[in-house]
């Protein structure tokens, strides 16, 4: 890092708050992580920072000396920043590349969201896969950003660790995965028990919003999978659900 950092423009600034609608985090191919966890996270992954902007006075984290660091006032921060609190640090990330969908492999799970528009609960999915070890996740066209500050902070940190891939038509890409040889499986009421599931391939594993669930058409190409009730309960968030399914899965 220069030994001063630069001083954030006007422009910067109403250029960086933009980025907290999805037109501009979409034209311009950046995102906003803020707050000290989620930055510190963000440097040890492999996302690509661009800037990093902070409070004078900040030393709540050493900023990398490779990084164009901006100094802003009280004010610019809480313009650019989507929370309460940024903590005086906000790192702006480019949004990944995709990549292409992996192959089925036994074993392995490709974790499928479907109508998700809660940013709490798809940010807590996040964090449920990477601590399960699942690295793909596949989201359908009316699942909310995933690069939305919500989701972001939610995530504590874990987007930055996943491989994230996007479909207009999940039917076609169920098929196109059961075509390669794996298997479709949808979380749902009612189904075969999640603790007597064993995969034999890799599984396409579609999780639905607690509003409207998985999509009936998708449903029919699936192995329904329930997680067993134990008291009286109505049903679990879409976040809960994901974390105990892979849980269990994890130990087929």
């Amino acid at each position: 890092m220069t030994d001063q950092p630069q001083t954030l423009t006007k422009a910067q600034v109403t250029r960086y708050r933009g980025l907290k609608q999805t037109k501009n985090r979409k034209q311009e191919g950046l995102f906003l992580l803020e707050g000290v966890r989620l930055c510190e996270a963000a440097f040890r992954s492999a996302l690509k920072i661009e800037i990093c902007i902070t409070e004078k006075g900040f030393d709540k984290l050493a900023i990398p000396g490779h990084l164009s660091s901006y100094q802003a006032t009280k004010l610019q921060l809480d313009q650019i920043s989507d929370s309460k609190s940024p903590q005086g640090i906000i790192y702006i990330a480019k949004i990944p590349e995709t990549t292409p969908l992996p192959t089925p492999e036994a074993g392995k799970v490709l974790l499928v969201l479907n109508r998700l528009a809660d940013p709490g609960n798809m940010g807590t999915i996040f964090r449920s896969a990477l601590w399960f070890g699942v690295s793909d996740i596949l989201l359908g066209p009316d699942c909310v950003d995933p690069y939305s500050p919500k989701v972001v902070r939610s995530s504590m940190g874990a987007i930055g660790s996943l491989r994230l891939h996007f479909s207009d038509n999940l039917k076609n890409a169920a098929k196109d995965w059961q075509n390669a040889g794996g298997e479709i499986a949808a979380l749902h009421m009612t189904g075969t028990p999640l603790s007597s599931f064993q995969p034999d391939q890799g599984l396409f594993l579609i999780i639905g919003s607690e509003a409207h669930g998985v999509d009936p058409e998708l449903l029919k190409q699936s192995t329904l999978l329930s997680i067993a009730k134990q008291g009286r309960g109505e049903s679990l968030n879409a976040a809960m659900a994901t974390g105990i399914a892979l849980y269990e899965l994890s130990r087929s």
